[in-house]
């Protein structure tokens, strides 16, 4: 057990206890997985219906093809995306539910996609793959490829594998912990919103809400429409106030344009340049079918440079010529530009990342106070009523019990102060009338250094922050407090108490 991690270290030590009880061992096995979680990087679950596009998006967000995004085939196991070297980069890593990991070439992905019966035993017998990027961004944070969910499934053998949030979670457990969602919801096709909304709730997963949750409308660019994208952005309005209280905010999403951006080549964007150097009358034309294009050897060579859907390219020919782009590199910025992405990596950022430490002890304590709230209570009950073979099983005793509540309590206490955290979180971006600007990225560095005893004990040596800044920011708050309506004073008073706790750590250093 190593020191300086009080939490990960009380969940292993609860752990052992549960193991030492009959019937509490799934329980301890349970706390094990929760106390790894706490020291992996933070962990982004990508969740939505079979061809949702899922992996495409992934694709998108990390600027490369390394999640498997084939549209005949399907996303069967759990897959993390991981930070690796450039030699891990060429291959990933299976873990077997046998507890057995190896690590195979990339090409072998292909053994794990696909219907057929040797492809669905394999996935039964996998608990997740590893795949690697040596992308800075994902030192801190890594994603979660999840199995795909809906009717879409029901081809597959292992259909109900995949059918509902409690099996995605399962999944989940095994590979680690999401600290926070990203529903991805597709606008086309026959759904309406009411059905897309049915969708939304088969994927949702237990412990998520708007503070760690935010919905995409994915692949918009394929709505046949005159202008698709104002058409998602009313639909993700829509949904959004259908929504309260589960996300906090629905994006339209292209997957393949923001991959495009990223990972296209030069010769691409310059390709696009010179297509368009043709009458107005005569670009349309071309522009009606991939096939009228693809007649044109010079057009089509363009086109292969880069695989885009038909749609998505056809949409970017059109923004660019609309606008007189005739710079590659701008071109390929105003590809970004309309994907999306830019704009979901930074309500990435101000939601999730820039709060990390906050979030994940937050999921960590509530997952782990699922499974110790009621073991305790039944292991005490076992050991009151005298129900447990205490002297023949090693059953813990009655003051081991209690002493073990109490220690949880101890940690227990600290996710109310998180979740005022997260509240603070939402007002520094949302409310500049009571936390002015210059004050945001102290408070909440300071807020995510206090979510956690280790984090709090660096704090110490750390110096972010001087005992004199620490006082002038406590005065003000105190009377912004005193001053503040009633609805406010709460998230003031906080604000206030978490100072002064940083006040007294960096006195003592």
């Amino acid at each position: 057990m190593t020191s300086g991690s009080p939490l990960p270290d009380f969940l292993r030590s609860a752990a052992a206890l549960l193991a030492r009880a009959e019937g509490h061992r799934d329980d301890g096995i349970a706390l094990e997985s929760i106390a790894d979680s706490a020291s992996q990087p933070f962990n982004l679950a990508v969740v939505g219906r079979m061809k949702a596009g899922k992996s495409t998006l992934i694709n998108g967000l990390i600027g490369r093809s390394l999640a498997i995004s084939d549209v005949e085939e399907a996303t069967a196991t759990l897959n993390w995306i991981c930070h690796g070297s450039r030699i891990q980069e060429k291959e990933f890593r299976v873990q077997w539910k046998s507890g057995k990991s190896e690590a195979r070439p990339l090409s072998d992905l292909a053994l794990w996609t696909g219907k057929s019966p040797e492809v669905l035993e394999r996935v039964r017998q996998t608990s997740f793959l590893s795949l690697y990027a040596d992308i800075p961004s994902l030192a801190q944070v890594q994603i979660i490829d999840t199995p795909g969910t809906g009717s879409a499934v029901d081809e597959h053998e292992i259909a109900r594998e995949f059918l509902n949030p409690e099996t995605i979670s399962r999944s989940i457990e095994e590979g680690g912990k999401a600290d926070a969602i990203l529903y991805v919801i597709p606008p086309v096709g026959r759904e309406q919103d009411e059905e897309t909304l049915q969708a939304f709730s088969g994927c949702r997963l237990p412990n998520s809400g708007p503070y760690n949750s935010l919905a995409v409308l994915h692949k918009w660019d394929g709505l046949e429409v005159d202008d698709p994208k104002s058409r998602a952005r009313e639909k993700g309005l829509r949904l959004l106030e259908q929504l309260q209280g589960l996300v906090a905010d629905v994006i339209p999403i292209s997957g393949p344009l923001a991959l495009a951006g990223r990972a296209a080549p030069d010769t691409f964007f310059a390709g696009l340049i010179d297509a368009m150097a043709v009458e107005e009358r005569d670009l349309r034309r071309k522009l009606k079918t991939a096939e009228r294009w693809d007649s044109d050897l010079g057009l089509a060579s363009t086109r292969q440079s880069f695989s885009l859907p038909w749609a998505s390219f056809r949409l970017l020919v059109q923004v660019l010529h609309r606008e007189s782009i005739t710079d590659p590199e701008r071109a390929r910025q105003r590809c970004l530009e309309e994907s999306g992405i830019l704009e979901l990596e930074q309500a990435l950022q101000d939601r999730f990342f820039s709060r990390q430490a906050i979030l994940k002890q937050c999921q960590v304590l509530t997952r782990a106070g699922f499974v110790l709230d009621t073991a305790l209570r039944k292991l005490d009950q076992e050991a009151r009523h005298g129900t447990a073979p205490i002297e023949a099983t090693g059953f813990p005793s009655h003051d081991e019990i209690i002493d073990c509540d109490r220690r949880w309590q101890g940690f227990q206490w600290n996710l109310e102060a998180l979740h005022l955290d997260i509240s603070v979180a939402d007002a520094l971006r949302d409310r500049t009338d009571l936390f002015p600007v210059s004050d945001h990225q102290t408070i909440l560095s300071l807020c995510n250094h206090l979510a956690s005893l280790r984090s709090r004990r660096d704090l110490g040596t750390a110096r972010m922050v001087s005992l004199t800044e620490v006082e002038r920011l406590t005065t003000y708050y105190r009377g912004r407090e005193n001053l503040s309506r009633n609805r406010d004073r709460p998230l003031l008073a906080h604000v206030v108490a978490r100072l002064e706790e940083i006040y007294q750590i960096l006195k003592s250093a």
